[in-house]
């Protein structure tokens, strides 16, 4: 019975951002098996996969030349991959149906949190925002601006994309709050776009935000324009090839 051709279909026919996820599943789920025997059987099974997979594999586990030889007992086909396999292969550009995250401050521009809630409504996307507790804050307008969210119990995770919108008084002030640290440091690490206002740079710097083509200034409508289009292609793939461990 072939037990490995289909496996291999999969892995082969996934992008490299997918193909990253499928050997990181594999190194942590291995990683808890406490029987030495077992993952070295189950290295094995995934050489017969593909053997550049058991290789990444082995290294992340520490593991090298430790894979057990598994004769198959039908020898596997090498298919032509099929990228309609891949989600991130067919996926197209869009903000419709996801959230993005404002992170905003007392003094924050109220400009930019209504051009950000017209740009999301445009595209069917939903926006939220995130204030240092429930309360209202006050904007640079002096209008009040009520947030969805307290920045204690909204990490980044709950958002597709964020945006960090506080003024240069509200950095100083969430540089000493860990629950806004862990957003932008979450959200970097998880590859998803970030829009930033000047003034929240410290802020960024204190999360220890490295700048890249995936962390978006909004001073301007075509800077905002930019953040929306980086946004709809969900993660900046790239970022991750520069915060492995």
């Amino acid at each position: 019975m072939d037990h490995y051709s289909q496996a291999r279909l999969f892995y082969r026919s996934m992008t490299v951002p997918e193909q990253d996820h499928i050997v990181s599943a594999f190194a942590f789920e291995l990683g808890k098996v406490e029987t030495p025997e077992v993952r070295c059987r189950v290295l094995g099974h995934i050489k017969n996969v593909d053997a550049g997979l058991c290789d990444r594999v082995e290294q992340a586990l520490g593991m090298q030349g430790q894979v057990d030889s598994i004769p198959p007992a039908v020898e596997p086909i090498d298919m032509q991959p099929s990228p309609a396999l891949s989600l991130l292969a067919k996926a197209q550009p869009t903000l419709e149906g996801r959230k993005i995250g404002v992170l905003v401050s007392e003094g924050c521009e109220l400009s930019i949190v209504d051009q950000l809630q017209a740009s999301a409504e445009a595209e069917g996307a939903v926006l939220e925002l995130i204030g240092p507790h429930i309360g209202a804050v006050g904007s640079n307008s002096h209008i009040a601006i009520k947030p969805h969210h307290a920045i204690a119990g909204a990490p980044s995770v709950f958002f597709d994309a964020v945006v960090v919108a506080v003024s240069a008084e509200g950095a100083e002030a969430l540089k000493q709050q860990a629950a806004a640290l862990n957003f932008i440091h979450d959200a970097f690490a998880h590859l998803k776009i970030i829009g930033f206002t000047a003034a929240s740079m410290p802020l960024l710097d204190r999360a220890g935000i490295d700048i890249d083509d995936g962390v978006v200034e909004m001073e301007t409508s075509q800077d905002m324009a930019a953040y929306i289009e980086a946004a709809k292609n969900g993660r900046f793939w790239p970022r991750a090839a520069t915060i492995k461990a």
